[in-house]
């Protein structure tokens, strides 16, 4: 078994800590993980990527062109800037927001829109999940918890090998304990989502 994820997107999103409890829990589950982090100015809201790979034996975080099974993406732009790494159809889950560039805010350059982006991942995968996480993360109680609301979405897809419940437990006990009960809901809310 091996499954290969990318998490992206931009810097204060926290795609790192995401990717941090999902390999702490798949280590948990008992397989091999090897993770690899580009953070591009994150501190600037940067593009952020992560390689995650899972397996049964597990040699190099790195992934190659073609190759991941899925990516999650936390802002939509960054989501299809990485398409390429996914494998021939592969499975994205992609937050909905759009955080524009600084080139795109000083109208130096045009971006595509939304949609138009949306497009370009529908026909570049399998399988988009569109996920509305601020939403979702403002339902559950705090706006920061995008990231969980994206971590539940996965943990909802067929390829992810790892338990709700060993997931749940690794949420449960990565964040100060006065934001456990708004990160287990904001993970539900994420799988409630993708279902």
């Amino acid at each position: 078994m091996k499954l290969d994820i990318v998490f992206t997107g931009v810097g204060g999103q926290g795609i790192i800590v995401a990717s941090d409890v999902f390999c702490e829990a798949a280590i948990l589950e008992g397989f091999d993980v090897a993770k690899a982090e580009t953070r591009g100015m994150a501190q600037r809201g940067g593009s952020v990527v992560v390689h995650v790979r899972i397996g049964d034996h597990v040699t190099s975080p790195i992934i190659e062109m073609g190759t991941g099974d899925i990516i999650l993406g936390f802002e939509i732009l960054e989501s299809v800037r990485y398409l390429p790494l996914l494998k021939d159809r592969g499975t994205s889950l992609i937050n909905k927001q759009f955080i524009p560039p600084i080139p795109v805010i000083q109208r130096l350059v045009e971006c595509p829109s939304v949609e138009e982006l949306m497009d370009v991942a529908r026909s570049k995968t399998r399988q988009v999940y569109e996920i509305d996480g601020i939403n979702l993360a403002r339902k559950a109680g705090n706006i920061a918890s995008v990231n969980i609301v994206l971590l539940g979405a996965l943990s909802v897809v067929h390829e992810n090998p790892i338990s709700e419940k060993i997931l749940t437990e690794v949420v449960s006990h990565s964040f100060k304990p006065e934001y456990t009960a708004v990160n287990l809901k904001a993970f539900q809310l994420g799988r409630e989502s993708v279902t």
